[in-house]
């Protein structure tokens, strides 16, 4: 998180511009603390696509970043299903690792709603400004007769459309020359294109005005002592309307940038006059909470003074350049973009097998250039479904520009499509008409910095509570307990309990509920343990916070196109019906249901398996099955090459293990344990032994070092010894519901259904490294598609991004 050469850069602006003396040093002291006690974190989201229909489910992979970097603060991500009226439907907490989170919601098949909002946040984001929590309004697409009654039209005095103006720097200034941007929307907060006159207060025009792009623009305007200025201009509706332009300050100081590739070129002007009322100001530009550059501007001899911000080593993102007077008062402040063309890295996507028939098989190849681990997600759409829409957001604008600025965006991808000088002086329009506000320098260099309420979370907590004990009993104590699973899996926990009584489980992963079941270490007779009342509560955020979108509308900028929307509407009456009519069947008795004969394997996935553990990308062995499993003493002895990338060295409870560099997690009945426990058990007690490539989620940390999950036989994992115990229940993370992407190379009774699906293949973690730098899926048409819709994004270890599209048809 820290970017060294930040501080090179602003200790070489000091040394051009001289001292500034010990008050300046507060704003680069008030910086560092910001970064070093408040990192603030951004999430993007990526969609399978791009809208719904009722019944369908919304597959998301989210990505958490602390300025450049993947976040290595919170451990959970909370995302929520909200309606239209702002009631929240369904919520998810989910673990994230190598910078990334799954979920997916269900759509309620009777849901009447032409919209529904995703809200994401962390709890670590709870502690700042709630306006920067990810929200974003997904389309959903209804039949005609679905929409409900038509609306009621508007009450002619209520605005319909609206423009706002934003003098360059913040103010405008007697005398001073200044650029106005403007922006003007309709109240959805819809762009709109506007153009008028600007007229003093006789009603002469001093300038005119016409938008751009996506109704903004600017105009110059040089203000006279006792005039005011408003603007004239008409609607989409074809109305006159007018508008006041802000006040004019009769002293000041007007900030002007220049963005381009020799650096951020700026301007300093004041009224021209002998007797200057600003003499001098600190000139301070910052990114990411980190100081960049800081110049003294002395004014008294000149009216304008011009320098340049040196940009080589400053990463792409927004830059807030900030005037201050010499003893800390902010002046005047703009945002600009420096894109560097640093942020991303090249991800190769290639169908190497197509065939767009009905249920054909297809091959799509994922290559990365280098060796640093990755962290992508995939999807795969009809195209006819899920068109491309112009600026729709990708990660990066989804990283670099929305979660910086407050208010809506529109079309935000665009600004990324293209390295054209028109879309570069564009970008800049949105600088101007937008601010960044992550803080508040007024209120950070008082001493007045956010209240942290929440710390960051590790994984699955537990808070529990000892009461009935006095406090000399609670001296040095400490509870054996006995986490286990549902559906299997143990893990023995030595608890230690504070004078106060209360005590901490953390860094847990597992779905479901698990059991703590415990007793004081040395009871013998349980006394204590029968004396003592213990409570354990989970620390998962108990509840959603309040949602509302008034006063902040999010606006919907999707507009599918007529045959997109048809098709997709079919598509989902054809699927509502195919569910109606599995359960009509599931309700009937005395039906007799012929199914494929498991194996072995999936039997025992069943039987032993749960959560993470089951249909993982992973290696099974099967020990009682092999005649290597009979002639191993030891479990890695049996596992020495017999899985690629995995070294396993030494001897006996001497052995090491390693894997793309890190050490893989051990799991005993898919509860954390250690080699020693794991080297004692008897191959003979082994019933099946899963290894899961890195990063495995269900390990502490995200598991960078993959795992091996050791599965002894039913009988053997001793769970007598938890009876005549006390327990507490703990619930863990929702289960994930598994993508169904259909195999018709083998036969499955699903099959013999007709195949509508609109998303025909979604895998939101896909991790490579070193060794393993090519991924290759397959994935099969459904009945109707003739042409698909891929994406790939992600992000890297060292925070660069990727996004790679192919329409294949």
């Amino acid at each position: 998180m820290k970017l060294l050469n930040y501080r090179f850069l602003a200790v070489l602006a000091m040394v051009i511009s001289c001292s500034l003396g010990a008050k300046a040093q507060l704003i680069d002291s008030v910086l560092i603390k910001l970064d070093n006690e408040y990192p603030q974190e951004k999430i993007y989201v990526q969609y399978d696509k791009a809208a719904y229909t009722p019944g369908e489910t919304i597959w998301l992979k989210a990505y958490i970043m602390v300025g450049s970097t993947i976040t290595t603060i919170s451990n959970n991500l909370y995302t929520e299903l909200i309606d239209a009226g702002g009631k929240i439907l369904d919520r998810r907490i989910s673990p994230i690792a190598v910078g990334g989170a799954a979920a997916a919601f269900d759509l309620p098949e009777n849901l009447k709603d032409s919209i529904v909002y995703i809200r994401a946040y962390t709890r670590w984001m709870l502690n700042f400004d709630s306006s920067f929590l990810y929200t974003k309004a997904i389309p959903v697409l209804q039949p005609a007769a679905n929409t409900g009654a038509a609306a009621k039209p508007a009450a002619t005095n209520t605005p319909q459309f609206f423009l706002d103006f934003f003098p360059e720097g913040g103010d405008l200034v007697q005398g001073v020359p200044s650029r106005v941007a403007f922006k003007a929307t309709d109240k959805r907060g819809l762009p709109i294109s506007v153009s008028g006159d600007i007229q003093n207060s006789k009603g002469a025009k001093v300038a005119s005005f016409s938008s751009t792009h996506n109704g903004m623009g600017f105009f110059e305007l040089t203000p006279l002592a006792g005039e005011s200025y408003k603007a004239s201009w008409k609607d989409p509706a074809g109305k006159i309307q007018q508008k006041n332009l802000p006040a004019i300050k009769s002293q000041g100081v007007v900030l002007k940038l220049e963005n381009n590739l020799a650096g951020i070129q700026y301007s300093v002007k004041r009224k021209e006059g002998e007797n200057p009322a600003v003499e001098a100001v600190q000139v301070v530009a910052q990114t990411q909470q980190q100081m960049i550059y800081r110049a003294k501007v002395n004014l008294t001899k000149s009216a304008e003074v011009k320098a340049v911000i040196p940009i080589e080593n400053v990463p792409a993102g927004i830059v807030q350049v900030t005037l201050f007077t010499e003893d800390n008062k902010p002046l005047a402040e703009r945002i600009v973009f420096v894109n560097r063309q640093d942020y991303y890295f090249i991800t190769d996507l290639n169908v190497p097998l197509k065939g767009m028939t009905k249920r054909d098989r297809n091959v799509i190849q994922i290559d990365v250039p280098d060796e640093i681990q990755c962290n992508l997600s995939l999807s795969v759409t009809d195209a006819d479904i899920n068109p491309v829409q112009k600026g729709e957001e990708d990660i990066y604008s989804g990283l670099l520009l929305s979660p910086d600025l407050k208010g809506y965006i529109h079309q935000p991808g665009y600004y990324f499509s293209s390295e054209a000088d028109s879309v570069a002086r564009h970008l800049d329009l949105v600088m101007m008409t937008n601010g960044w506000r992550r803080f508040k320098w007024e209120d950070v260099l008082a001493g007045k910095f956010p209240e942290i309420k929440h710390k960051p979370e590790d994984y699955i907590t537990a808070n529990g509570k000892v009461s009935g004990l006095t406090k000399s009993e609670l001296t040095n104590q400490e509870l054996t307990g006995i986490l286990t699973l549902k559906g299997g899996g143990q893990q023995f926990l030595s608890i230690p309990v504070a004078s106060d009584g209360n005590f901490k489980l953390g860094g847990m992963v597992f779905y479901d509920t698990a059991k703590l079941y415990y007793q004081f270490n040395n009871d013998k007779n349980k006394l204590l343990t029968t004396k003592a009342l213990i409570d354990v509560k989970p620390a998962f955020l108990p509840g959603a916070i309040p949602f509302s979108t008034a006063g902040r509308p999010v606006p919907v900028f999707t507009r599918l196109d007529p045959k997109a929307v048809e098709k997709s509407l079919l598509m989902g009456e054809k699927n509502l019906a195919a569910a109606e009519a599995a359960r009509k069947v599931q309700t009937l008795e005395g039906v007799t249901v012929t199914a494929k004969v498991k194996s072995k394997q999936e039997k025992m996935e069943e039987e032993y398996t749960s959560g993470l553990f089951r249909g993982q990308n992973d290696y099974t062995f099967i020990v009682e099955d092999d005649p290597a499993g009979r002639g191993a003493m030891t479990v890695l002895q049996y596992l020495q090459g017999r899985v690629a990338g995995l070294q396993i060295s030494g001897m006996g409870t001497n052995m090491s293990m390693s894997w793309r560099g890190g050490v893989p997690s051990l799991f005993l009945n898919e509860m954390i344990s250690d080699l020693s426990m794991v080297q004692n058990i008897p191959m003979t007690d082994i019933a099946m032994v899963k290894v899961f490539r890195p990063p495995f989620l269900g390990a502490p940390g995200g598991g960078s070092g993959g795992a091996i999950a050791v599965y002894t036989k039913k009988g053997a994992a001793a769970n007598d010894n938890i009876k005549g115990l006390n327990f507490a229940t703990i619930p863990g993370y929702v289960p994930q519901k598994e993508f169904y992407s259909p195999d018709y190379m083998r036969y499955d009774q699903r099959h013999d259904q007709a195949d509508n699906r609109t998303t025909l293949f979604w895998n939101p973690f896909i991790i490579t490294d070193k060794d393993n730098r090519r991924i290759l899926f397959t994935v099969y048409n459904n009945d109707s598609t003739k042409r698909w819709r891929i994406i790939v994004e992600g992000v890297n270890v060292e925070g660069k991004l990727t996004r790679m599209e192919r329409i294949v048809e």
